[in-house]
């Protein structure tokens, strides 16, 4: 880069734009393209082919022309990593198998060196477009403090729920919701769903059946988290209008929490990851606040910090290891006094132990059972012995195959999904593996020690859904679902319509699932656009040397860290990665250099 001649430089990116197209070519023909239908040979002939170089070319071009050792550097790790993630998610999902060979493992090599040609240069322009948005960030408006905004725009942005609501009416009635509301008609209530949602959707049915109307009775829940949702996106709207961002941001962030069509179906589906992505909006507002902005919270800031930490871990009970893993990164690279840092450990103490409290309370009062603690904690544990088992039988032996038997049902443990680890753990006996728990864990060290590769395939099979970029079907992640399940009970939760338009944009798009097919909005859908922003985001505050941006971001990527653990990727299971998009975006317009002067109040 330190070539001054022009010649050089332009051979240099056409040699990296016939790298990239070759490489882009040969993942392509994974996806079972074949050279006489579409034109994708070893040179590729195609469109496309061209269009790739043209891109390569140009994108290492201007890259080329900068001299900035560390954005290079930044971009070089984040653009590998981009590469990697395409390469490896093409195999696992198309070979199902990333170590096929040796000269398999030295051609993703290759490949991924020549999708680099422009993954790392396509790092630096997106980094770049971070700057910008830093840029506009600087000029700061007059800060508002009119409580009316919040609102203002709290109704704004309920209103323009109400459509699909009464569309729907009662709501959305999908996913885990027929197996929690089956707990609360049989009165057998267990910890496999959090406790607090089971009873909230328990006590709108109880009601409804009171009224002699189940349907009626639910309406009010689906009511009470659309305003519980609207309410998160009001106050980060209106923390927005307070810090004084500028309006024409402030306007965007409304329009895209009211009109954006996922908030809309996700806001009536009655889901446990919907309050939590509300409660977690609110909670990280909190933490931007007290570390990004270093506000002088009084008392009342406090108990709302500790107030919707403790909610947040109610709602999902994975978030308690974010908050706890995310609190010691903190400390160990905050710059606060000691004083300080120990009075921050006690806050978010406090948040665990109260959850802890509300926790063991709301089990009392239900006198809920704990059937799958261990089965659901080592999920993916379990993914990796049920691959080997039913990937490798002819290698394991004897001796192995029946302990991995003790813990697992062979019938069961052979219908191994690479994508949901759910056949895995329910062919498990929670008993036998709670009682030989220490057993388990060094048989399955044991085992990973003689199939590594299976036990990488099996973790990356299983999480492609969150960071893999391209085509991989509706297997790697579960679409969004749309429909009425029903409860199998006298008092039956039926679907009324009271508005018919709606039904023209949401129902193609969501209950016949077209939203998979509609340009830039099927990818805004995906999982992984979501998880590539808060990754990008991560290696900008690191290029820009911004620690409090980066400490941001530790929280919500523990979060997600036990998600890469969980059953399954699903779009809701990080939602509360997306309704944050917002904040991060302010934390970008407002970073400054470290050591500059920070919001004192």
């Amino acid at each position: 880069m330190k070539i001054n001649r022009l010649h050089v430089k332009r051979i240099a990116a056409f040699v990296c734009g016939i790298c990239f197209v070759l490489s882009l070519n040969h993942v392509f023909s994974l996806f079972r393209m074949q050279a006489e239908a579409y034109g994708v040979g070893e040179f590729g002939y195609n469109i496309w082919s061209l269009l790739g170089f043209i891109a390569a070319f140009w994108l290492f071009s201007r890259m080329l022309e900068r001299r900035d050792t560390r954005l290079h550097c930044v971009a070089a790790a984040s653009g590998l990593l981009m590469s990697a993630a395409i390469v490896y998610g093409a195999y696992a999902h198309f070979e199902n198998d990333i170590f096929l060979s040796a000269r398999v493992v030295w051609l993703q090599f290759a490949v991924m060196a020549g999708l680099a040609t422009v993954t790392i240069p396509a790092s630096e322009e997106i980094f770049l477009q971070f700057d910008r948005l830093n840029q506009y960030g600087e000029q700061e408006c007059q800060r508002g403090t009119k409580k009316r905004y919040f609102f203002i725009i709290w109704a704004f942005v309920f209103a323009a729920y109400l459509p699909i609501f009464l569309w729907f009416w009662p709501g959305n009635f999908v996913y885990d919701a027929p197996f929690q509301m089956g707990e609360v008609v049989w009165n057998s209530y267990n910890t496999h769903h959090p406790l607090l949602h089971t009873l909230l959707m328990g006590a709108a049915y109880k009601f409804g059946v009171w009224l002699g109307d189940a349907s009626t009775g639910f309406q009010f829940y689906t009511l009470f988290q659309m305003l519980i949702l609207s309410a998160a996106f009001a106050y980060c709207a209106y923390y927005l209008y307070r810090r004084g961002v500028r309006r024409m941001y402030r306007v965007c962030v409304v329009l895209w929490f009211a009109l954006f069509p996922m908030h809309a179906v996700f806001s009536i589906s009655a889901t446990k990851d919907i309050m939590f992505s509300a409660f977690f909006l609110w909670f990280m507002i909190f933490v931007v606040r007290l570390l990004f902005d270093r506000e002088r919270f009084c008392w009342y800031t406090y108990a709302g910090l500790i107030l919707s930490g403790v909610l947040s871990c109610v709602m999902r009970h994975n978030m308690i290891y974010a908050i706890a893993a995310g609190t010691v990164v903190i400390l160990l690279f905050v710059k606060r006094s000691r004083k300080e840092k120990l009075f921050t450990a006690g806050i978010l103490a406090a948040v665990y132990i109260l959850t802890s409290l509300a926790q063991a309370g709301l089990t009392a009062a239900t006198d809920a059972k704990t059937n799958d603690r261990y089965r659901e904690t080592f999920g993916m544990a379990l993914q990796c012995l049920a691959r080997v088992a039913a990937y490798r039988p002819e290698d394991v032996s004897e001796t192995d195959y029946e302990e991995i038997c003790i813990y697992m049902e062979e019938e069961e443990m052979l219908t191994y999904n690479p994508y949901l680890a759910d056949n895995a753990k329910s062919a498990t006996n929670e008993e036998v593996l709670k009682d030989n728990f220490v057993n388990f864990m060094k048989f399955f060290v044991k085992l990973g020690l003689k199939f590594p590769d299976e036990y990488i395939e099996a973790w990356v099979t299983n999480t492609m859904g969150y960071w893999y970029p391209l085509d991989r079907g509706v297997y790697a992640v579960n679409p969004i679902d749309f429909y009425h399940k029903l409860i199998w009970t006298e008092h039956e939760i039926v679907k009324r319509s009271y508005l018919d338009w709606p039904k023209v944009i949401y129902e193609p798009l969501y209950y016949y699932g077209d939203y998979v097919k509609a340009p830039v909005l099927g990818y805004l859908h995906r999982p992984d656009c979501w998880i590539w922003f808060l990754t990008y985001f991560l290696f900008w505050s690191i290029y820009k040397k911004r620690r409090d941006a980066c400490l941001i971001s530790v929280i919500p990527l523990m979060y997600l860290g036990t998600c890469y653990l969980g059953p399954v990727a699903v779009l809701r299971y990080i939602y509360c990665l997306i309704v944050i998009v917002p904040l991060m975006g302010y934390v970008v317009m407002r970073s400054r250099a470290e050591g500059e002067r920070r919001i004192e109040e």
